[in-house]
């Protein structure tokens, strides 16, 4: 039984002895011991997208200013919440020792009042002081072979992101029943008595805040998603939990931090949360001084309407018969205004597609930035209907005026999309413009989203409260 961190390094140490020069020693800590060590997408209730997935690489490459793998582009932001096929591993063993005595809690979130009730997630880590944690030791004796086929990454030397070298971070492919399965190299577990083990890590030196880990400040000033609080009720579907590796040697840890605050107000009421879902992490409950929370943060506005899409029951069959389909089972994409300037001022030339998000109807939003001081926009707002059945596209817009709680709805063309390239198509109920081809420029803008996510020009990340279906493109 491990007593000290004098007592782990010597046991490390002989270990170390008896392991040739040509293998690589990692370690993980975990609070409790369970059958297999799993990557966050490799456990039974991962959800995924690959247009998210996209989005995800592209926020690392905008935010390091280049273009880089994408597997390792996730291991960097697996570190920061995003779940990945990779294990989280340490060369450092008393970062592993730190995480086999620290239990993940999830903090109440504060809302800081404004326009919209923004909320901060908060994390710590505690120091358990009873029970028995878990100290995994592996040999890597192929290792360089699995970095250079990117089944071993090394983050410790990344400079924009500094958590991941502070905690010594390796990161091991873990996508069963693919090869190389991370349990089979493990050589000895050794056991941490936490009523003894006292150590020398801190949470401040392992999730070094926003001021000193630049990546993960500027993950911190992306704005606020709102969300009304109907959707707190249960009364919509949220996604399949992600179960994410907040921490990145315990990868047991519970991910409460992505709970739904309990609140219980009508559903226009307002609450908003990061664009994208990372918490602070505290050294103690009064440490959120530190991170000196902005009162300048900017909120992605959109009517209320626009934003309870899901308790819309119009259905399309009203207007286009034979094509059944409820509004409210929309998928949605809530375009920002920098995405939206992507989108129309792109002088690249990509091939137009449907959005890989598992939904032949997708509603696309135009939204506006909020702040608490100035508020500069007014309506109408305007959103587009796409329903896709086999190749052909239908449109409708809805337009929200002066009343903030009901859409008027302007009908559309219809086109058809074979082989990115789109063409129109006649239908019987159809804009009376007489000239689709004005449409072709808005709808070919929405078309060009996963191009344009390929060509790392905008990125599609799913709604931080992991509504189903809610998509905010950034």
């Amino acid at each position: 039984m491990i007593t000290s961190e004098e007592d782990l390094l010597n046991a490390v140490s002989e270990i170390a002895a008896s392991v040739p020069p040509t293998s690589l020693l990692l370690f993980r800590g975990q609070t409790a011991l369970y059958e297999n060590m799993r990557s966050g997408k490799a456990r039974p209730d991962a959800f995924v997208v690959n247009e998210v997935e996209n989005g995800w690489n592209t926020i690392v490459n905008r935010l390091t200013g280049n273009v880089r793998n994408s597997k390792y582009n996730q291991s960097i932001l697996q570190h920061y919440g995003f779940p990945t096929y990779y294990l989280d591993l340490t060369s450092d063993a008393l970062v592993a020792a730190w995480f086999a005595t620290h239990n993940y809690v999830a903090l109440k979130p504060p809302l800081f009042i404004g326009n919209t009730f923004r909320m901060q997630d908060e994390v710590m880590y505690e120091a358990m002081d009873d029970g028995t944690g878990f100290f995994i030791v592996l040999e890597i004796p192929n290792y360089q072979h699995m970095i250079a086929h990117n089944e071993l990454f090394d983050i410790r030397h990344d400079h924009k992101f500094i958590r991941p070298k502070r905690q010594a971070a390796f990161l091991m492919l873990d996508q069963p029943p693919r090869m190389p399965n991370p349990n089979e190299f493990v050589k000895r577990t050794l056991e941490i008595d936490r009523r003894q083990f006292k150590s020398s890590k801190t949470t401040d030196e392992l999730f070094p805040g926003p001021k000193e880990d630049k990546g993960y400040g500027a993950l911190l000033d992306v704005p606020y998603v709102q969300l009304p609080a109907y959707y707190f009720s249960g009364s919509a579907k949220t996604a399949t939990d992600n179960t994410e590796d907040e921490n990145p040697v315990d990868a047991q840890a519970d991910n409460t931090d992505n709970a739904h605050p309990s609140i219980d107000l009508n559903k226009f009421f307002i609450v908003g949360r990061r664009a994208i879902h990372i918490p602070l992490y505290l050294e103690n409950k009064e440490d959120i001084k530190r991170f000196n929370p902005k009162w300048n943060d900017f909120v992605i506005f959109e009517p209320s309407v626009f934003r309870l899409w899901k308790t819309e029951d119009f259905d399309i069959s009203s207007i286009h018969g034979g094509q059944p389909f409820r509004f409210g089972d929309t998928a949605k994409i809530t375009i920002t205004p920098q995405a939206y300037d992507h989108l129309f001022k792109n002088e690249t030339t990509v091939e137009l597609a449907w959005p890989d998000i598992n939904s032949d109807s997708i509603f696309f939003t135009r939204s506006v930035l909020d702040h608490d001081k100035v508020i500069d926009h007014a309506p109408p707002y305007l959103g587009i209907w796409l329903h896709k059945k086999d190749n052909l596209i239908f449109e409708i817009h809805l337009i929200v005026d002066e009343d903030d709680d009901t859409m008027r709805l302007e009908l559309g063309h219809a086109y058809v999309l074979e082989n990115g390239v789109i063409e129109y198509a006649k239908v019987q109920n159809e804009c009376k413009c007489g000239n689709p081809e004005q449409h072709f420029r808005l709808i070919k803008a929405l078309l060009s989203i996963h191009g344009l996510q390929n060509a790392q020009s905008v990125a599609l990340i799913q709604n931080p409260f992991k509504l189903e279906n809610w998509y905010i493109l950034l």
